[in-house]
């Protein structure tokens, strides 16, 4: 038994040093890859954003965009049959910038589609610009946002953008949940990767912040191809990629800020029903990864935690095992410290990682069972499954 136990002890040693090296290396990544805005003139750019019952957020959002330093730019708003004051507020908005904002009511949602795409699909028949930003409505943006994408569109030479925006986190809930969004660009996935293969798996996207190009995204099909998915983001990104295109993830917190969710359960709803899609709704590789961040992830802390006691009480040496799963312990803070540093998450996060662990066991489940049992999830006002 113990050698089973400290087999699997090394096994969970040398996995946090393999997280600990592209922790390092996707931070430095980042930081090198993401140019400043430099270009204020260029191709036209049609930013998008669907708003469906967002009269908390869509004036602030609005006006962030009517202050851009890019000079050649337009922004459509659709209006997602929103049932509180959204559509009063962007009819005067759109009165208030005459020519630079248009607004459109969105149409009844039609069978196959998910709420957003829909909106989305109508918007971009009515983009005018070579470049598209989409954006979500309850962003608030720098006044670079629109040079900086097209900055770095144009120095990496690439076809669609996408990145981490700066993230509000205010309550507990949120601290707990929101930074699990940060893992796989973190230190699971070689950012580099990306950038030297061809494999549509290396590219990752942020519905947030995403900018393309417009004959791209008629190329490889539209939303068109993807109506019926939640994480239409990701299914963008690997699509483009997929079909010989070039995509890159940059470091967009100067571009963007967002409050994503607020508390606990709206974070963990709105999380959780990306979770299955992102996997491509594949049950074994979503017990696979339930099963493997159970195991290689959140056990070895509180396995160290019984060990070192075990060890204290009966007064012996600290033994291999208890000093293979404290390497894990350390390196993995270490990791999260390096990933809180970079994302500019709260000071706290490293102390909370296995918090966050088990969060993600819980919301995984949670998706893999909302999904296949047909529930879903209410999103907006609607059930999106």
């Amino acid at each position: 038994m113990n050698v089973v136990v400290e087999y699997y002890a090394w096994i969970v040693a040398f996995l946090s040093v393999y997280f600990l090296i592209f922790a390092l290396t996707n931070a430095f990544w980042l930081w090198i890859y993401s140019k400043k805005a430099r270009i204020f003139q260029g191709p036209k750019v049609s930013v998008c954003i669907p708003a469906r019952n967002e009269e908390k957020n869509i004036e602030g959002c609005i006006r962030s965009f009517m202050a851009q330093s890019y000079e050649n730019y337009e922004v459509l708003v659709l209006n997602d049959n929103s049932e509180d004051g959204t559509a009063d507020i962007l009819g005067s908005l759109e009165k208030e910038f005459p020519g630079k904002l248009r607004v459109f009511n969105g149409k009844p949602l039609e069978e196959g589609w998910t709420g957003k795409i829909f909106a989305m699909n109508q918007l971009i028949q009515h983009a005018d610009g070579e470049y598209l930003l989409f954006s979500d409505a309850d962003t608030i943006h720098g006044k670079d946002s629109i040079a900086f994408a097209v900055t770095n569109l144009t120095v990496h030479n690439a076809d669609m953008l996408s990145g981490y925006i700066k993230e509000k986190l205010v309550t507990f809930g949120e601290r707990i949940t929101i930074p699990l969004m940060f893992m796989l660009t973190g230190f699971v996935l070689p950012m580099f990767l990306n950038r030297i293969t061809p494999f549509p798996f290396t590219s990752v996207a942020i519905g947030q912040y995403i900018m393309i190009k417009k004959n791209v995204f008629e190329a490889v099909g539209g939303y068109e191809s993807m109506k019926n998915l939640i994480s239409e983001d990701v299914f963008l990104a690997r699509l483009v990629k997929k079909r010989g295109y070039k995509t890159i993830f940059t470091d967009c917190k100067r571009a963007a800020t967002c409050r994503m969710y607020t508390g606990y359960g709206e974070s963990v709803n709105g999380i959780t029903k990306n979770i299955f899609s992102f996997l491509s709704n594949n049950t074994a590789i979503i017990l696979a990864a339930i099963f493997g961040v159970s195991c290689f992830l959140l056990l070895p802390f509180p396995l160290f935690i019984g060990a070192l006691i075990a060890n204290i009480t009966v007064g012996g040496w600290i033994t291999t095992i208890t000093v293979l799963l404290g390497i894990n312990v350390l390196l993995m803070f270490i990791v999260w410290v390096l990933v809180s540093g970079s994302q500019h998450l709260p000071f706290s996060t490293p102390f909370l990682y296995p918090v966050l662990f088990g969060n993600l066991v819980y919301m995984a489940t949670l998706s893999y069972i909302r999904t296949v049992s047909g529930k879903g999830y209410v999103w907006k006002g609607r059930v999106v499954h």
